[in-house]
């Protein structure tokens, strides 16, 4: 049985350990029954191990052991259980009848349609409690940092959000993952303090003052485009929104792991000069500042734990094995926030978009070239092996969530994706030569935009032709079978190819792997 095999086993055992300490009043009987369980299975599998280490008799049975696969699984799931019963409760700061209070700016306000939108934090806590969400008008316009006399009637979000005729979500306990308890609309605000106290304030402070500059330098919804994709300034409008969901393109919009991925990049070949122990450190310490700067969204956070782990992985000279990092990564994002298992929608596909490139680009690719080997554009052909593998991934769990599919998505990003790196290094140009030189700027914004406009033209342009759009719903055991019937497929089709032995840094997948 292989590492890898093992710490899979461990990991689902968490998950559902989680899951039933989430949902099930029985949780605790579970957790008690897991736990004997797993020293049962664990003396059990010692005692064979022991056994057959002095038998003069090869057993190949012994790599695929029973009694080691119960007693891991039954780990991760008394691990899982545990954790969610130490899940400290949060009070929910509510106020059904209008009330003034005191209260600090905690993330960078992000301009919708008609409003601002940002979180609060109030000060008159006297226990650990949920933020505040507050929308209020375009102007004054606020920033991170502030402290604010907020006066108004606080509530627990009511909205759900649409997921066609059939279902919803329940959009507070979505907000609760992101530390989010209750909202705010369109309250009377005073500013009291306005200046930035914490590192995190300030380096809120500098990424608003980025997107400020490209703001200057181009105009909308050029400018929201790139400022979401350089540093996850989510300021489109609600119809271009729809106009990327629609393209199959709306991961393009957001931060994601690619920004880290550049970062990294970037610190390790200017330092190129130093000891790698002070380059991975720089490269690391770099990481953590641009998170605290942007905010850590899943795919940011995911991201970055799996970059680490290639660090360490360079750093101790071992070869980088994206499975497992996936893994690992995914087990200490719910070990640090239970609730997101089952509540964050952006984690789930973020992780299952990571988890189609890291088992299915491999064989995928090994099927092109061995059937198309005659296609002479390879990197067309790795854009479109990727766009796939990730699109399969998440078309269940989207059906379920959503009830929609986007049709031509596979055609809009092989002709967006190979654009984006270059639209975003030139968005970062834009914001560096506004410190030097104004025409500087004004002629990189120029290109910028030009090819901003052309990815905004692909994605309108797809949305308008028929179909672009289906609706297609599906139950959870639907999305189950769905899941399953794909996993058969990749096995019948890929049974010949597949190594599993093999690790991704031998393809060179390590940057999309990552980056997704």
């Amino acid at each position: 049985m292989t590492t890898h095999t093992k710490t899979l086993i461990f990991v689902i055992g968490t998950l559902l350990g989680v899951a039933i300490g989430e949902v099930s009043m029985y949780a605790s009987e579970v957790g008690m029954f897991a736990l004997i369980l797993f020293v049962t299975q664990g003396v059990l599998y010692l005692w064979e191990r022991k056994r057959k280490m002095i038998s003069d008799v090869v057993d190949i049975t012994y790599h695929f052991s029973f009694p080691l696969i119960t007693a891991l699984f039954c780990f991760g799931l008394f691990i899982g259980v545990v954790r969610v019963q130490l899940v400290e409760e949060k009070t929910i700061f509510t106020c059904e009848s209008s009330c003034t209070f005191d209260a600090k700016i905690i993330s960078s306000p992000e301009t919708k349609n008609e409003y601002q939108i940002f979180n609060i934090r109030p000060l008159v806590a006297t226990s650990e409690m949920y933020d505040v969400q507050v929308r209020t008008p375009l102007y004054p316009k606020y920033k991170i940092g502030e402290t604010l006399s907020v006066g108004g009637k606080i509530t627990i979000p009511s909205i759900i959000m649409p997921h066609e005729d059939n279902s919803g979500f329940d959009y507070a306990s979505y907000l609760r993952t992101k530390n989010v308890g209750s909202e705010i609309m369109f309250p009377h605000i005073e500013v009291i303090d306005t200046e930035a106290k914490t590192l995190t304030d300030i380096l809120g402070r500098l990424k608003e003052n980025f997107v400020m500059r490209i703001d200057r330098y181009a105009s909308s919804p050029e400018s929201s485009l790139a400022t979401g994709m350089l540093f996850g300034a989510t300021s489109m409008s609600k119809e271009l929104l729809q106009t990327f969901r629609a393209s199959g393109l709306s991961h393009i919009i957001v931060l994601s792991g690619f920004n880290i991925v550049i970062v990294i990049a970037t610190i390790l070949f200017i330092l190129s000069f130093l000891p790698l122990v002070l380059r991975i450190t720089f490269a690391s310490i770099s990481v953590i500042l641009f998170v605290m700067m942007v905010g850590g969204s899943p795919s940011v956070v995911r991201a970055t734990l799996m970059a680490f782990i290639a660090l360490l992985a360079m750093l101790v000279g071992r070869l980088y094995v994206a499975k497992q990092a996936l893994l690992i990564s995914l087990f200490a994002i719910i070990m640090y926030e239970p609730h997101a298992l089952i509540n964050d929608v952006s984690l789930h596909l973020s992780f299952l978009a990571t988890m189609g490139l890291v088992y299915f680009s491999e064989p995928l690719e090994i099927f092109f070239k061995k059937y198309f080997s005659r296609v002479s554009i390879v990197s067309l052909r790795e854009i479109f092996i990727t766009t796939l593998a990730a699109y399969f991934a998440t078309l269940p769990y989207v059906m379920f969530t959503f009830g929609k599919v986007s049709m031509y998505a596979l055609i809009a990003n092989i002709l967006v994706v190979p654009l984006v790196p270059i639209a975003m290094l030139l968005s970062f140009m834009v914001v560096l030569s506004s410190y030097v030189s104004e025409t500087l700027s004004l002629v990189i914004s120029f290109i910028d935009s030009t090819l901003v406009s052309f990815i905004i033209w692909v994605a309108l342009t797809i949305e308008r032709l028929p179909f672009s759009m289906v609706v297609i719903t599906v139950s959870f055991w639907g999305m189950c079978l769905t899941y399953l019937f794909i996993f058969l497929c990749a096995k019948y089709l890929f049974k010949k190819t597949i190594n599993e032995t093999r690790v991704t840094t031998e393809n060179g997948n390590l940057t999309d792997i990552i980056s997704y």
